[in-house]
């Protein structure tokens, strides 16, 4: 009795009688959400708990102001120290995303809700490169480059708002701008 060779099947094709893997589902809204607050949380406490303050500090004097009789000593946080708030806020930001979504494609938030971003048409496996990892940064946290004007503030928080709403309309693929700029999605991990 001789051992069968296996059927490996044609080349690029899976091995005859094998069940080829199912596509990737993508996530839904709300996990995107409960990721982002969570991941918001972790790093809301560092830089507006932490970072802002020191650094608001370094850079805030007090004016007398007059109202109604009375006289009040009000804080004023300088134009540079609203600008190198902006700055830092956005480095911290932008590192923690890029060191998690690099390795491998999930930030904390995106590990306990079990989704992960990957490229378009890619596999589960590993991070986003470096280059699709900045262009969703940028285009994601840039906004708050502007946080330090009030007007420009508003105009990115309005973008910030557009971009994440953009999936609600996109279809098939149900991104975001970020996303769409950096040709990613963000799907469901296997269970």
């Amino acid at each position: 009795m001789t051992a069968e060779p296996p059927n490996h099947g044609a080349y690029g094709q899976a091995p005859y009688g094998s069940v080829p893997p199912a596509p990737p589902v993508l996530a839904v809204w709300w996990e995107r959400l409960v990721a982002r607050l969570i991941d918001s949380i972790i790093l809301g406490v560092v830089v507006m708990v932490i970072i802002t303050p020191i650094i608001a500090g370094a850079f805030t004097t007090t004016e007398k102001v007059t109202l109604l009789g009375t006289t009040v000593e009000v804080p004023v946080t300088s134009f540079l120290g609203l600008l190198i708030s902006a700055i830092v806020g956005f480095l911290i930001y932008s590192a923690y995303e890029y060191f998690q979504i690099t390795r491998d494609g999930q930030t904390l938030g995106k590990k306990i809700m079990k989704i992960r971003i990957t490229t378009v048409g890619a596999g589960l496996q590993g991070g986003l490169d470096s280059q699709s990892a900045l262009k969703r940064i940028g285009v994601l946290y840039g906004p708050q480059l502007l946080g330090f004007q009030t007007f420009l503030n508003l105009i990115g928080s309005v973008f910030s708002l557009v971009n994440v709403l953009w999936q609600f309309w996109d279809k098939p693929l149900q991104q975001c701008l970020h996303d769409k700029v950096a040709n990613t999605v963000v799907v469901k991990m296997p269970r």
